[in-house]
């Protein structure tokens, strides 16, 4: 990634514009302090049963209001089987070690930290997509134990690596995404106005004709084919949006208009959490709130306005024209001889006012936020799901008939080495 420019990080101002909060108050997100939902609901979650959930309504058209959900987590640890000896006696190795932390609506949160250090893992432990290992501590969805058709219905992941067929242009892909994803009840003339509003909330409408493009063919670029993965998973209208590395492989111009995006959405009302290597300072200035991992352990986990002051506590200045993001994801990294001792970062977390803050934010959802309504995903039928795909591949052969000739070749040379 290029360098950013030289900017000074002393005192720099908490990422809060005024339509974010804005757009929580009017969006409902109630508490016992006597602000009121919309229409005029007590709260959020009877607001929501009365109208069909509007955090995330499948069955009727879409609505613009998303129901805030707060994504919490309090001592999580995560351990694979590993081989035995006299260090580890057990068997296992820790990839997650007590890691808690919170992510609310309206705020962009950035999970960081050198490789290995468990990024991956979180997010994908917070998306509910590892069934395998050992999990242990809680993980927690506007102050409740996650119930898992609940926390689906209202959360979409989009994994790092973009899977994305060539052949296809965005209004393409995009379109048999909401037939594949949406119930049969919604109307195709909801499914095509849907498109075309996430594709223009995306910045794709200007490139809505053009294919995605593959080594063959060309067609989007890195970020627009990002954007395009983002997109498709906003067709749903998700509350929490949790993404692996959004920016990985883009250079710095289409990282920083990636996330613009994202900032975009947490405007909106979303909760969005984000996995990132090493932003840039243009990058690293839009994120709320900050999460620093090492070895699986929590190092900071607060605002990104204290974090600077936090480690300047207990001896680590940040240079003043230095990347904030850069320099402590290199004071974390154990990779290297001469790094620092770690575990007095993570105890001097434990025993911070930060640490302090985090838990009383975590008790307090507990007892002030209304719990969600059990709620299911409906996705579409199976006779669409297999006539839509049926429909993609025969499309997808037609558009690259080399395929066949290649598959002929393989039969004629399979065949011929059997008969000899």
């Amino acid at each position: 990634m290029a360098s950013s420019p030289a900017v000074p990080y002393t005192n720099l101002p908490e990422l809060s514009p005024p339509m974010l909060e804005r757009s929580i108050l009017e969006s409902g997100y109630t508490r016992e302090s006597g602000r009121t939902a919309p229409n005029g609901a007590s709260d959020y979650s009877s607001n929501a049963a009365g109208n069909s959930l509007h955090c995330r309504n499948l069955a009727a058209k879409y609505e613009e209001f998303i129901n805030p959900c707060v994504l919490s987590w309090s001592d999580l640890s995560y351990a694979v089987p590993g081989k035995k000896s006299d260090k580890n006696p057990y068997g296992k190795k820790v990839i997650l070690d007590q890691v808690s932390g919170r992510s609310a609506p309206g705020e962009l949160t950035a999970v960081m930290g050198p490789s290995g250090s468990g990024k991956t893992t979180l997010v994908d432990l917070l998306a509910d997509r590892i069934s395998s290992g050992l999990v242990t501590g809680t993980i927690e969805l506007n102050g409740t134990d996650r119930v898992t058709k609940t926390f689906r219905a209202v959360t979409s992941y989009v994994a790092q690596e973009d899977t994305l067929l060539g052949s296809f242009t965005v209004a393409e892909t995009m379109k048999m995404a909401a037939r594949l994803s949406l119930p049969n009840s919604v109307v195709m003339t909801d499914i095509h106005s849907r498109v075309e509003s996430v594709m223009d909330a995306m910045g794709l409408g200007a490139c809505r004709n053009t294919l995605v493009g593959d080594i063959f063919r060309k067609g989007l670029s890195g970020g627009q084919k990002r954007r395009l993965s983002i997109a498709i998973e906003l067709l749903s209208n998700p509350s929490i949006l949790i993404l692996d590395e959004p920016t990985s492989g883009l250079d710095s111009s289409s990282a920083h208009n990636v996330m613009k995006y994202l900032l975009k959405l947490c405007g909106e009302g979303k909760n969005v959490l984000c996995t990132i290597h090493q932003p840039s300072s243009l990058v690293y200035d839009m994120f709320t709130n900050v999460i620093v991992l090492s070895r699986g352990q929590i190092v900071y986990c607060g605002s990104r306005s204290s974090m600077i002051p936090h480690f300047a506590t207990i001896g680590f200045n940040c240079p003043k024209y230095m990347n904030p993001a850069e320099y402590f994801v290199n004071l974390v990294n154990t990779d290297f001889e001469d790094h620092v001792d770690v575990t007095k970062l993570v105890y001097a977390y434990a025993e911070s006012n930060v640490k302090k803050q985090l838990l009383d934010q975590l008790s307090a959802d507990r007892a002030t936020l209304r719990h969600l309504p059990d709620i299911e995903l409906r996705p579409s039928s199976a006779m669409r799901q297999f006539s839509v795909l049926m429909y993609r591949n025969t499309l997808n052969n037609i558009r690259n008939p080399g395929i066949y000739w290649i598959r002929l070749f393989m039969y004629f040379c399979l065949s011929f080495m059997v008969g000899t």
